[in-house]
């Protein structure tokens, strides 16, 4: 699966675009204040009053050389259990954690073999490979996500309170309603967020600000 378009809301969407392209070195996207191209995704900032939430992005360098390009531009890094960074075996690669000017938890992720070398942002930044989704229920939350997108659960956690919902390539995080957002105290709420992917079918969830294939 891929994610082509990834819209989150935002309370100053303009200066958060600011952040991520003049920052985090994503590309801008011409014409727009409030939208930025990370690889094959664009990601778009909306306006709204909205909580914290997370996304990752797939970086094609090496895990070292990415926390010591985010220390060298002055991103606060999140400790995780292993340090600045953390390995996952089961996705076969390592993260690191920090959050936007909004408190978002920003997650890079390093895939085994495909590190190109010392991180940059103009050309290491392959896509958003992971987009948070907050349910009540998860069990039925999820259910409903699989039938309509005929995709996979490839992955949970914690009995069952965060489910990844997808492949390696890209996926959903589905977390239960106020479950924190690893590695923060920073609980999942129910926030907008809309996505287009390649994935077949729609999914737009009765009661809840999120779609997925859905025209915006």
């Amino acid at each position: 699966m891929h994610f082509h378009r990834v819209a989150f809301a935002a309370r100053d969407p303009i200066s958060l675009c600011e952040f991520y392209a003049e920052t985090l070195g994503f590309a801008a996207v011409p014409g727009s204040q409030r939208s930025v191209t990370a690889g094959e995704t664009t990601v778009w900032f909306e306006l709204g009053d909205t909580d914290p939430g997370h996304f990752a992005v797939t970086a094609d360098a090496d895990i070292n050389s990415v926390v010591a390009w985010l220390d060298d531009h002055d991103i606060d890094i999140l400790e995780t259990d292993e340090g600045p960074s953390i390995r996952f075996e089961f996705m076969e690669a390592d993260s690191v954690y920090f959050e936007d000017p909004e408190g978002n938890v920003v997650e890079y992720v390093c895939y085994d073999g495909q590190s190109s070398g010392e991180f940059d942002p103009e050309t290491d930044l392959v896509g958003v490979t992971e987009v948070g989704l907050v349910a009540r229920d998860v069990d039925a939350f999820v259910a409903a996500l699989t039938d309509a997108l005929d995709v996979d659960v490839w992955s949970d956690f914690g009995e069952g309170s965060v489910v990844f919902v997808g492949d390696q390539t890209a996926r959903f995080v589905v977390a239960a309603e106020g479950r924190p957002w690893y590695p923060t105290d920073t609980p999942a709420t129910v926030v907008p967020v809309s996505v287009q992917c390649d994935a077949t079918g729609t999914f737009e969830p009765e009661g809840l600000p999120h779609g997925v294939n859905v025209d915006q």
